[in-house]
């Protein structure tokens, strides 16, 4: 069944082809035209994912060290540049590191026939707002990644 075209849903954002993210790795985006990636696509084992470009311990980001650079040294892993957090590229789930039992947060995202890469940030649950110093109630952050269309 093909998919639904961006003007059968306006709320899709075309990023970018999927030609042009390879296999194990990942590519920032500046949604906001702010000169900061808010979101983060990646292409792991075949798979596609759209992640929030922020960690779950500070509920900040990004994430990456330097452009587009998400995935740790062996190629394995997601990681938090700030402080060495690791995760599952494709549930999102902190595998080590201060935000154990917490997730990266999912952001819709498809391939159209064509290959092209789309997101829709408006499907799914809002980012939490980021709380005052001195802790945050975590209990909301798990989220898996099965929202979208992860062709």
């Amino acid at each position: 069944m093909p998919l639904p075209s961006c003007a059968d849903h306006p709320s899709w954002t075309t990023l970018c082809h999927g030609e042009s993210i390879a296999e194990g790795q990942a590519r920032g985006f500046d949604l906001d035209g702010q000169g900061q990636t808010t979101v983060f696509v990646l292409h792991w084992q075949g798979q596609w994912r759209a992640w929030h470009d922020w960690c779950p311990h500070w509920r900040t980001g990004p994430m990456a060290w330097r452009r587009d650079a998400y995935f740790s040294g062996d190629g394995q892993s997601l990681m938090c540049h700030a402080h060495g957090a690791r995760f599952d590229p494709l549930s999102g789930a902190c595998t080590l590191g201060p935000c154990q039992g917490q997730a990266l947060w999912p952001v819709a995202l498809r391939l159209d026939p064509a290959g092209w890469v789309q997101i829709d940030p408006a499907q799914g649950p809002p980012l939490p707002a980021p709380e005052a110093a001195g802790g945050f109630d975590d209990t909301d952050l798990y989220r898996p990644a099965t929202q979208g269309d992860n062709t």
